[in-house]
């Protein structure tokens, strides 16, 4: 029995390992943005709806945003889609706190700070998964020879 359960298994382990190694990048990635980025505040100039309609018929309503702020004593501007910097609410002249790269003052990141213990949650999840599929049904009941 329990060999078919260690096979039947294997792919669930498999997407957790993959899984794991996505949520470990999440991680990595946004500790990285708050150590090396820069914080600023931005001001909402502009904010607009818009509705995209995809191939398959699905129909995405959104805001697109412009924001200005201050990137290395340069006044900077932004605009885009909600989407591109995680700013899904927004209304004309709130102020948003964001990183940004020292290195590429347009390049902004609001996912550095919101959310990211997700991926903590996720890393535990998928970690203790794989590691209890891999003792349970690979290493336990194994004797060490003398």
């Amino acid at each position: 029995m329990f060999i078919f359960a260690r096979y039947l298994l294997m792919p669930f382990a498999l997407i957790a390992v993959t899984l794991f190694a996505m949520a470990s990048h999440i991680v990595v990635t946004t500790l990285h943005h708050q150590a090396a980025w820069q914080r600023t505040v931005a001001t909402v100039t502009d904010v607009s709806p818009y509705s995209e309609t995809r191939a398959n018929g699905l129909v995405t309503d959104g805001i697109n945003v412009a924001v200005s702020y201050i990137a290395n004593e340069t006044p900077m501007t932004w605009s885009g889609k909600d989407k591109d910097i995680g700013l899904y609410i927004a209304a004309k002249g709130d102020q948003v706190e964001f990183l940004y790269d020292p290195a590429d003052p347009s390049n902004l990141d609001t996912a550095a700070m919101k959310g990211w213990r997700g991926g903590l949650l996720l890393l535990a999840v998928t970690g203790g998964f794989t590691v209890f599929y891999v003792w349970f049904f690979w290493l336990r009941g194994r004797r060490v020879a003398a």
